[in-house]
């Protein structure tokens, strides 16, 4: 049987960025929260930029939890937009709906990264949680929950991700033909 959260690289990635902040396998955190997520415990899972969030049922009560993760800005991403527009493997990943592999290390030359590395110190790799459950740990098994339930719906809708750091989600072929001929017509000499 596969794992219904992380089928593909980016939705693994997420969920095991909390080893970044003291998650390490086999705590019984991830346990539970593997068993939270697999009973239907998380409602009203949002993913927006900076923040997934979700409610979380256990035999205690409800919790409110959230990870929160910094979000580039406008000129950030155009840079972004960029160097991704001069890769014809990204460009061909992302047209054919998916994060290609190179994604990250094409971003890094725009000082962006889409998803937290372990052992990277940057300020954009920096993951906070908030969880209104008595575990007073960064986290919780209902933050895994919330990691693993958010990582299956990055499974099927990687814009997701890019939405997450603030990213542009629409018209994302057009926007990489923008920042192409942008990037072209400053390489132009000028006459």
């Amino acid at each position: 049987m596969s794992d219904p959260y992380g089928r593909t690289w980016w939705g693994r990635k997420w969920w095991r960025a909390l080893e970044t902040i003291g998650l390490n396998y086999p705590d019984q955190r991830i346990v539970k929260g593997r068993s939270l997520a697999g009973q239907g415990a998380v409602s009203e899972l949002a993913i927006d930029p900076g923040t997934v969030s979700g409610r979380v049922a256990d035999a205690t009560g409800t919790f409110e939890s959230a990870i929160h993760i910094p979000v580039y800005d406008g000129p950030t991403w155009n840079r972004g937009m960029t160097a991704l527009s001069l890769s014809p493997a990204c460009v061909a990943g992302l047209l054919a709906g998916r994060l290609p592999k190179r994604i990250d290390d094409v971003l890094a030359e725009a000082g962006m990264r889409l998803l937290p590395k372990k052992y990277v110190a940057e300020p954009y790799n920096r993951i906070e949680t908030s969880c209104d459950c008595a575990d007073s740990r960064d986290v919780c098994a209902h933050i895994m929950a919330v990691a693993l339930v958010s990582a299956a719906r990055m499974d099927d809708d990687p814009w997701l991700v890019l939405l997450l750091r603030g990213g542009p989600t629409r018209d994302l072929a057009g926007r990489l033909r923008a920042a192409r001929v942008a990037s072209m017509d400053a390489a132009q000499p000028v006459a």
